[in-house]
């Protein structure tokens, strides 16, 4: 039996493109009387409560709705939050029938063939979970007494419940194809990579599989179909491509998050759907140079217009909050900064000779810089006879006189100190998105942005691995 944590606001809207329309829900469960059970249903990783009814002294209760809902996985949750799924679809009239005792196994119903077929697929593979669970423990005993004969032939039975499954999913989409529990076993379907070519070389290929893999992962995913929105699958598989299957380059995954786009445009809610989950996961993200990635998001759809659920108020900001960051991105000039040094003169960054520049928005009455500045000049000293970088120090500090001080104190002065409070060349907080301090950017020789907010002990590796592994070849 399942257990589930209920989100109770509704966020998203219900409506469909297919078999848009209410429901009656004719329910009973054995062992239940005079209490409430409740409706839900997914939308991508959500889940949500939308109905609730009690049901009398004989566990009877009635779910009744005349407004458009779309079709999807519902499931209907117990008091003890114990719940079971079923299909919504084309059948609108639906009667259920279980008991407490194994709310699942215990399934029955009347009139909608998809859920009798659902229902016999959620017993079938509970029975093969338990299988599989006994099977996990004795692999695990076995693999801690080394007993390699034993183990061997756990593997093999573990392969063959797998191969149950499997077979019992392809030949119930080839006996109903136009059920929508295939469209749901299919979705949920990995692409099956075929035996590697030979090279020329007369060795197999072996970014065969990974190729594969990758350019067939959303063959048999309708991305068309918002049905599959209201199941847990959808967000399953962007998780799994976006964090799993494509490489972590923001070039790359523009190009990939292009193209899904473009292929869920046809239905609005997917779209819809997609768009948030990839501008959240991106304008949220920690890793250096996703910023880009948001960038193009903006771009792509806020900006022209076809974000159509946001409202103009939140549209700009979220404009305003790219052209922020744009200008800073991995890889583009870094914007010029002219500003006064410790003798009032004007020092430009662009000016700076050398084969690193490290780009330090700092403050003295930082407590974080307090920690982050000594590390700087330690690791400046350890290499500025070996490496050829220079430090640019940016104080954010109104005082003249304490920045100047603290420089001193702290024995700073073989970086090169300015002060962001005049400047020639606009405001460095919007030039660099600097919201707090300390920050960290990384130049090479053309002041072209190697990497950005970047922890002080890890300038070191980064050049290091940068150096193997170059972002520019000029």
């Amino acid at each position: 039996m399942k257990k589930l944590f209920l989100f109770l606001a509704v966020a998203f809207s219900l409506t469909s493109t297919s078999f848009s329309q209410g429901y009656k829900i004719n329910i009973k469960v054995m062992g239940l009387s005079d209490t409430s059970v409740y409706l839900g249903y997914y939308y991508g990783k959500f889940q949500y409560v939308t109905d609730t009814t009690r049901l009398d002294k004989t566990g009877k209760g009635v779910f009744e709705n005349t407004d458009t809902v779309g079709g999807g996985i519902y499931f209907i949750i117990m008091p003890n939050k114990k719940y079971f799924e079923f299909i919504l679809d084309k059948d609108r009239i639906l009667n259920f029938e279980t008991d407490t005792t194994d709310l699942v196994q215990n399934l029955k119903t009347k009139g909608s063939d998809d859920n009798a077929w659902f229902f016999d697929y959620q017993k079938f593979i509970g029975v093969q979970g338990k299988l599989m669970e006994k099977l996990g423990a004795d692999f695990t005993r076995l693999k801690a007494a080394d007993n390699k004969d034993s183990l061997k032939i756990v593997e093999e039975k573990m392969k063959a419940v797998n191969k149950e499954v499997t077979d019992y999913k392809e030949k119930f989409v080839n006996d109903h194809p136009k059920s929508f529990v295939s469209k749901v076993f299919n979705a949920s379907r990995e692409p099956v990579v075929p035996e590697a070519p030979i090279l020329s070389n007369g060795r197999k290929d072996s970014l065969f599989e990974y190729k594969y893999f990758r350019a067939h992962f959303w063959d048999d995913f309708d991305l068309t179909d918002d049905r599959l929105l209201r199941t847990p699958i959808l967000n399953n598989k962007l998780d799994q491509y976006f964090n799993k299957v494509v490489p972590q380059i923001p070039d790359t995954l523009i190009a990939e998050i292009d193209a899904i786009i473009e292929k869920s445009r046809p239905n609005k809610e997917v779209f819809k759907y997609i768009v948030w989950y990839l501008t959240h996961q991106y304008e949220t993200s920690q890793v250096m140079g996703m910023d880009a990635v948001f960038v193009f998001l903006v771009d792509k759809v806020y900006r022209p217009g076809d974000a159509f659920w946001v409202s103009d108020n939140v549209k700009g900001k979220i404009i305003a909050r790219a052209d922020k960051i744009k200008p800073n991105l991995i890889g583009k000039v870094a914007p010029e900064l002219i500003l006064i040094d410790t003798n009032n003169r004007l020092v430009s960054l662009h000016s700076i000779v050398a084969q690193y520049t490290v780009v330090y928005f700092w403050d003295p009455e930082c407590g974080h810089c307090a920690k982050e500045t000594p590390k700087l000049i330690k690791y400046y000293n350890d290499v500025k006879d070996t490496l050829d970088i220079k430090i640019y120090a940016v104080c954010s500090d109104t005082s003249l006189t304490r920045w100047k001080k603290t420089i001193h104190e702290k024995k700073m002065e073989q970086f090169i100190n300015v002060n962001g409070t005049r400047s020639a060349e606009g405001n460095f907080h919007d030039l660099y998105d600097i919201y707090s301090t300390p920050v960290v950017y990384l130049l090479d020789r053309k002041k072209r942005i190697l990497a950005k907010r970047l922890p002080v002990d890890q300038i070191g590796p980064f050049i290091e691995f940068y150096e193997k592994r170059p972002l520019f070849t000029d």
